[in-house]
């Protein structure tokens, strides 16, 4: 009896046993009736849970909840490191899809779509809302565009393609390598309007500044009526004009003059200084942002860092070239009011010399008459017309003066006929009066040559100032 009591209790005991391990056990194959508050795979103390195949470690949970795949250290909710950089045909710390299919791949450096070894269209809030790249205080890059054909291309139903803004330097910057040759665009745009521009403050900086050579198939400006006030006429603009002083010379290449990219060689214009003098509304304050020219000169070429070696020109960051710029644009008008001043002060002297020259047939006939009655020999006199005409400094006035001549002179008068001075020639044959304009007022003058008391020829000139 007390044999069978033991046996009884043996069993019992083995059999609480089994129940107690059963109890305490998680099994590999599954499990079921499960309780997802009591039953749980992991740890209940301030321990990480670690997970190896082949005795590595492979992916680790630590007691903070921030999940480490490749590392044992992770530094954020998901920390995944130890991966490869991605190719169009595999790798890539992180991929999204099916690898022989449609997938996205990321590493430290790149985003890529794939689609089974090729290149993969992407898009980013295709549904709306904003995209920022880059911030105020990080990179010297808010975002930079690489492409066969196309850096950043935009497009838009209603709004605008492409749109950047800085509050240190560029918005937009384009950059356009010569081996890309006639096909080489730093930026292109296409719509309403290929590239709209603006800037906040109109009065110091520019909506567009390019450093090299502008072409544009047609240039228009703003001139509706209903755009302007206090419209008057132009006046005075040939007074407008005798300020100015036009200028031969070569811009600055030294320095940094040498990234404001001027043009070489020899060039003609004014001298913004002496514009400001007489045309001040013509003449704009401007600057050249050193710093920031430093950076967009140089191509950007390290695709996993383009923000390196910016940190070698921060000590140029704040210096400027400070420099007035003109707007030539403006010498239009003015110019077309000093052509039409002068078109009007030629017709005048036209008149003038209308009659003159009437004046002086008259006159020349009766002293030719007069000296065919005297039988004067004045076959071998002439009288040519001065040379420069117009003059505006000096002129020279030939005349040749028969041998049988007794006295031979050569009268200047002015518009009104009122004689301003006479020439005694007294070489026979060839003779040259210089005429000196700056003892002479702008204007119409006429002068003839006269032999023995008798006029000869009379013609005209002009001075000009």
């Amino acid at each position: 009896m007390k044999t069978k009591l033991l046996q009884c209790c043996a069993t019992m005991l083995i059999l609480f046993s089994g129940l107690s391990v059963t109890a305490q056990s998680w099994k590999l194959i599954g499990n079921s009736g499960t309780n997802p508050s009591a039953n749980f795979l992991g740890t209940t103390d301030n321990r990480s849970l670690q997970f190896k195949t082949n005795n590595k470690l492979r992916m680790s949970i630590k007691n903070t909840g921030f999940v480490g795949i490749g590392t044992n250290t992770p530094a954020a909710q998901l920390n995944i490191d130890g991966g490869s950089y991605l190719s169009l045909s595999g790798g890539g710390y992180h991929v999204i899809g099916n690898v022989t299919g449609y997938n996205l791949a990321f590493d430290p450096y790149n985003i890529q779509g794939r689609n089974n070894g090729g290149a993969l269209s992407i898009s980013i809030n295709p549904f709306g809302g904003s995209t920022y790249l880059g911030n105020e205080t990080g990179s010297y890059y808010g975002a930079v565009g690489y492409g066969y054909t196309f850096g950043f291309y935009g497009v838009t139903s209603t709004g605008t393609g492409v749109y950047g803004e800085s509050s240190y330097g560029t918005g937009v910057y384009g950059y356009a390598s010569t081996s890309g040759g006639d096909n080489s665009r730093g930026l292109n745009g296409y719509g309403n309007y290929g590239i709209y521009a603006t800037t906040a403050d109109n009065s110091a900086y520019y909506a567009g500044f390019f450093t090299g050579d502008v072409y544009s198939s047609g240039i228009y400006a703003g001139s509706d009526e209903k755009l302007k006030q206090n419209i008057q006429d132009v006046s005075s603009a040939m007074n407008i004009i005798d300020q100015l002083h036009p200028k031969t010379y070569q811009f600055k290449q030294d320095g940094d003059y040498k990234l404001m990219n001027l043009p070489n060689g020899q060039h003609y214009g004014l001298i913004a200084q002496d514009v400001e003098k007489v045309l001040p509304y013509m003449v704009k304050n401007s600057k050249f942002d050193v710093g920031n020219a430093i950076q967009n000169a140089k191509p950007i070429t390290d695709t996993k860092n383009p923000g390196a070696g910016a940190d070698a020109d921060k000590t140029k960051a704040s210096e400027v070239i400070n420099f007035k710029a003109l707007n030539y644009t403006e010498f239009i008008p003015i110019i077309i009011k000093g052509m039409q001043e002068q078109q009007q002060t030629i017709q005048s002297l036209q008149q003038v010399v209308e009659k003159q020259q009437q004046q002086i047939n008259q006159l020349l006939a009766a002293n030719i008459s007069s000296a065919k009655a005297v039988n004067i020999d004045v076959s071998d006199a002439s009288l040519l017309q001065n040379a420069p005409n117009p003059f505006s400094s000096n002129t020279a006035i030939r005349c040749t003066v028969p041998s049988t001549a007794k006295k031979a002179q050569l009268d200047v008068y002015n518009s009104d006929g009122n004689l301003l001075k006479t020439y005694t020639l007294n070489n026979k044959g060839l003779n040259e009066v210089i005429i000196s304009g700056g003892t002479l007022s702008s204007g119409q003058y006429a002068y003839s040559l006269s032999v023995d008391g008798k006029i000869i020829d009379s013609k005209n000139m002009i001075l000009t100032k």
